[in-house]
């Protein structure tokens, strides 16, 4: 099981990512959708700014009962605030994680969306990382798909550009 340490260090570090995937979208597809049905790229980017602090904040509440606020708040958010709304959430996330210890996170129970118990931990896991994780995956995709070709699995996975690979130079031949 993860610690609370690694547990934020893994939240971090997909938060980061994400940021920089936001700025990896051309400027002019922010309303790129694959199919009329899914999100766009900016309904995309809005929800990623609440998905991690909603289901912290549901698994230690056990309740949709600010939601409607949380939503009305993230469909604000614009790719010149993308970043802000990231960093404004960890923050979120972290306050609402110091009270708790390693341990509470191995024993406390707590439900999951679909009314599971689990080990706070992992349930954190599950509604949390996981997402974070599926969900930069489909904002890569996104930009991909709406014309940024130079993008590839640096800044999916590191949340930055590939250095180019050094050319060897040519041998002068005598």
């Amino acid at each position: 099981m993860y610690s609370k340490a690694q547990l934020m260090a893994a939240i971090k570090k997909e938060v980061s990512i994400i940021k920089h995937l936001g700025t990896q979208v051309p400027t002019d597809q922010y309303g790129y959708r694959p199919t009329p049905a899914q999100r766009s790229t900016l309904e995309l980017m809005q929800y990623l700014t609440l998905v991690a602090h909603s289901s912290v904040r549901y698994a230690i509440e056990g309740s949709w009962d600010w939601w409607e606020a949380m939503d009305a708040e993230a469909k604000a958010v614009t790719p010149e605030t993308f970043a802000k709304a990231m960093d404004k959430q960890l923050k979120q996330v972290t306050k609402l994680l110091k009270p708790f210890t390693d341990n509470n996170l191995r024993k406390k129970k707590t439900k999951t969306w679909a009314g599971k118990s689990l080990p706070m931990g992992e349930a954190l896991i599950d509604m949390v990382l996981k997402p974070l994780v599926a969900y930069r995956t489909q904002l890569f995709l996104y930009a991909k798909a709406s014309g940024a070709s130079t993008i590839g699995t640096s800044d999916l996975w590191h949340g930055k550009t590939a250095k180019p690979p050094k050319v060897k130079a040519a041998k002068a031949s005598a």
